[in-house]
């Protein structure tokens, strides 16, 4: 019987006089090459570190911070302070809370029961915010508290704006940095960190507002030029002109301190200075609108006289609308200098509707309406080559009644637009509001 003998191809084609190979050790190798891998390290409470967003969960932020470390970071540290969570791959800065070995937690502000000595100096020359709890008001500010240090907080560093009663803020524990440390003395200041988040809330706000869009916003000025109101914190100009639909004299007409109010935002410049202005106007109806049934030519409607010019007077006939009386539409009794000759502001008129322009907010009224019957009677029957033989008074008269009889009083209308009824009009602004 045939003997078979297992032949090794490698064997064979090896070289039988060459020096035998070293045979790498692969436990060896990896040992070589850990030599070269950088290994993770412990780090102290208090330091401060910098590392790259690798991932984002519903509670934390995970960070690499070189090497083999990794740490976590609570969501809660940003959206507590009104801030955006940063994005993968964004780098932040953080202290470390605690390291185990296996686990390392970072914060954004030192505990004030985790402070010592040491970490409260390397919170000052890093600026790390701490925590300290404000105990009582002493004079100039405040004493706080940071584990069992005394600290001083002066008055005007507790909060952004003024205050009348320090009493608030006793017994309440708020993030502070420390401005001054020399030996025992520790001064304490909360209005860098309010300014910080404040600027971070505006960035983080502003990146959501646009103009054309309407919001609830909390008056929170009156000035001489109209109101500052404030969505989320952040301030906006409602200018005078902008308050309300008819004329103002003074904010507190239309608004008052810490009244809620409907506002569009109709301007956003972001540089070099944030300056936002709002209008309450375009937030609301616009009376011209709702109103237009009643201001169709011919129309007699009851108003009051609100400010008088040179050449007319102004009467108010709704809430927000104003027209404009000619000095000759005032009276058919007499010819006059200025309306105040007849007239007075506050007055109650009844006014006759000539023309009206809605898309400009334009109102063309009449006091002195159809000629009275007496001075028909006077012209009636008077022939055409009579008319150069009237007074000078008449001819004017007989000239005013001719215009107002041949006045067709058309509605005036935008030329952007096809219709030819005040009504329409009205209906179709209605319809795009829905």
């Amino acid at each position: 019987m045939a003997k078979f003998r297992y032949i090794d191809k490698e064997e064979n084609a090896r070289d039988p006089f060459a020096p035998e190979a070293e045979e790498s050790n692969e436990f060896e190798q990896l040992l070589q090459d850990d030599k070269h891998t950088p290994t993770s390290r412990r780090y102290s409470m208090g330091e401060s570190v910098e590392g790259n967003v690798v991932s984002i969960s519903s509670e934390f932020v995970f960070i690499d911070l070189g090497g083999k470390s990794s740490a976590t970071l609570s969501i809660e540290e940003f959206t507590s302070a009104s801030q955006s969570v940063p994005k993968v791959g964004e780098t932040i800065s953080a202290f470390v809370r605690t390291d185990n070995g296996s686990e390392i937690l970072l914060t954004r502000t030192l505990r004030r029961n985790e402070v010592d000595d040491s970490l409260l100096r390397n919170a000052f020359e890093a600026k790390i915010p701490i925590e300290a709890k404000v105990e009582k008001v002493i004079k100039g500010g405040f004493e706080a508290t940071v584990g069992a240090k005394r600290c001083f907080v002066p008055l005007g560093q507790m909060d952004l704006t003024h205050f009348d009663n320090p009493e608030i803020y006793v017994g309440n524990t708020f993030k502070f940095t420390i401005t001054e440390l020399k030996g025992r003395n520790v001064v304490l200041s909360r209005k860098a960190i309010l300014r910080q988040e404040l600027d971070s809330k505006i960035s983080f706000i502003l990146e959501k507002l646009e103009v054309g869009q309407s919001h609830l916003a909390t008056i929170t000025r009156l000035v001489d030029f109209g109101a500052f109101a404030s969505i989320d914190g952040i301030e906006g100009l409602i200018p005078l002109s902008e308050m309300a639909w008819k004329r103002l004299k003074k904010a507190d007409e239309a608004v008052r301190l810490g009244e809620q109010v409907n506002v569009k935002i109709i301007k956003i410049e972001r540089t070099p200075k944030l300056k936002i202005a709002f209008t309450m106007k375009e937030a609301g109806e616009d009376p011209w609108i709702s109103n237009a049934t009643r201001l169709h030519p011919g129309a007699v409607l009851q108003g009051t006289v609100v400010r008088m010019i040179d050449s007319g007077a102004f009467v108010n006939v709704a809430d927000g609308v104003d027209g404009l009386v000619p000095i000759h539409q005032i009276t058919w009794e007499k010819r006059i200098n200025h309306p105040k000759d007849i007239l007075a502001e506050g007055q109650s008129v009844k006014v006759h509707v000539l023309a009206a322009d809605l898309g400009a907010h334009r109102l063309s009224l009449s006091i002195k309406g159809p000629m009275p019957e007496e001075l028909i009677n006077k012209f009636k029957g008077k022939k055409r080559d009579e008319f150069s033989k009237m007074s000078e008074e008449d001819k004017a008269l007989m000239k005013q009644w001719e215009e107002y009889k041949s006045n067709e009083a058309k509605v005036l209308i935008p030329t952007n637009r096809d219709d030819t009824s005040i009504f329409a009009s009205a209906f179709k602004h209605a319809k795009k509001k829905k």
